[in-house]
């Protein structure tokens, strides 16, 4: 991996239920196996807070992956990799290894659907931060609009028709948790105090690269997004704000399409991102297991 290029990692997770046949639940519990062994104890102890055993066994999957994944980039094994996390919960390599090895991280899944994102620098101020999401049918979205979008997303939102309004609320969506996870900050970064801009955005092609037989298919990307903040211009008086936009040296912003239901985000500050170091690559949850 060469510095200044992002790896783009997709998983699809199984969904197992009681309606499954008995080869797939031995050929999950023996998947699930193999996966335990490769998280530490504070890892399995939290996915096991969760109620459902899906929920459990998708938490131990995903772990499983991140750890196998970095291993690729790194002379590390799996459960080697150490851990800190931010005060909003953001997972970063522990200090040592991200020295070590000059990797950055960030996770996002949705569903059955996992996204890891990879880059590699020297610069250990780097913030990575991706999102994915499918669209929820029967969300009601001028109430969130309203009450956690920047007002230029709301203008912009409000001068298109219903569909795809509803469309681009899902994609501004997904930019807004992308950008929250950078920065580290979480949901105590107000919603409504940045946005992003599509005035000048295109579509491109990326291609992704299924990990098992090298096949290829395009997936659209949007670039050319940019993104505002507003920022308080005194403490004393939070009510006036001032718009200020990012340059595009700062941050680098994209959107990308799995599926016409699933959308992708990433936001990367700290250096110049070009479409062309973005690579993407499809990888089967067998695969992530061999032995």
């Amino acid at each position: 991996m060469t510095e200044n290029t992002v790896d783009l990692w997709f998983l699809t997770l199984p969904k197992v239920n009681k309606h499954s046949d008995a080869n797939m639940h031995s050929s999950h519990a023996t998947l699930i196996h193999r996966a335990r062994t490769l998280l530490s104890k504070d890892e399995l102890d939290k996915a096991m807070r969760y109620r459902q055993p899906l929920a459990r066994m998708h938490a131990i999957y995903i772990r499983a992956f991140l750890r196998v994944t970095l291993s690729r980039y790194a002379a590390i094994k799996p459960h080697e990799w150490c851990f800190e996390y931010g005060e909003q919960g953001k997972p970063y390599l522990s200090r040592a290894q991200r020295q070590q090895t000059e990797l950055a991280f960030n996770l996002s899944h949705s569903d059955e659907q996992v996204l890891l994102a990879i880059t590699q620098t020297a610069d250990q101020e780097i913030e990575l931060g991706v999102d994915i999401e499918f669209e929820r049918e029967h969300l009601s979205v001028s109430t969130i609009m309203k009450n956690y979008f920047h007002p230029l997303e709301i203008t912009a939102l409000t001068q298109l028709e219903f569909g795809d309004q509803r469309r681009r609320f899902f994609d501004l969506w997904v930019l807004k948790e992308s950008y929250i996870k950078a920065t580290g900050k979480g949901l105590a970064h107000a919603l409504r105090s940045f946005g992003f801009d599509f005035s000048f955005s295109h579509k491109q092609q990326l291609s992704l690269v299924n990990e098992n037989d090298e096949s290829e298919h395009s997936l659209e990307l949007i670039t050319g997004i940019v993104l505002d903040v507003l920022s308080s211009r005194a403490e004393d008086d939070k009510n006036k704000n001032v718009k200020k936009q990012i340059e595009t040296i700062t941050w680098s912003t994209y959107l990308g399409r799995l599926s016409a239901a699933c959308r992708f985000g990433l936001v990367v500050k700290g250096r110049k991102l070009e479409p062309s170091s973005i690579h993407a690559r499809q990888i089967c949850l067998e695969d992530v297991l061999a032995k």
